[in-house]
């Protein structure tokens, strides 16, 4: 399954260079599989902190939509779009801005066209205690289906 993450990845960077994702270098690093859990890091960047000189609220979200994205998109086959429709985040500490973010994301449901992942980000320095957690819904549109 990790392969299909890494794949999802450079297909990203293929179709939009230079977006959000790309800017976070995310990179899928590991799949434990008596989990089902998938670790990804992102890069962050000192412009990406707020006015206290932690990472940046929307920075967090966008870590976290972005990587449970990735893998929620890794479910489905094709070249269908699984974009988010809900997402839930709490703020349990800071992250740093340019230390690197591990995010651990699983799938909690699968169906058809409705796909729910959970995150937990962490400093990777400090990687048991928990920064933030996030859930989100994606909605999986398969490219050949009548709209």
């Amino acid at each position: 399954m990790i392969e299909q993450v890494k794949a999802r990845l450079r297909q990203l960077d293929e179709i939009a260079p230079g977006a959000i994702g790309s800017m976070l270098r995310l990179e899928a690093v590991d799949y434990e599989e008596d989990t089902g859990v998938y670790i990804l890091r992102a890069k962050t960047e000192r412009w990406m902190r707020n006015a206290h000189g932690t990472l940046h609220g929307g920075i967090c979200n966008t870590i976290a939509d972005q990587a449970m994205g990735t893998v929620a998109y890794g479910y489905r086959p094709g070249d269908g779009i699984a974009p988010t429709i809900t997402m839930q985040t709490d703020f349990h500490r800071p992250l740093i801005p340019g230390e690197d973010v591990i995010c651990r994301v699983r799938m909690v449901s699968v169906t058809r066209t409705l796909l729910r992942a959970a995150a937990e980000l962490y400093r990777e320095s400090a990687p048991g205690k928990l920064c933030v957690s996030a859930i989100a819904t994606f909605f999986y549109v398969d490219p050949d289906r009548d709209r």
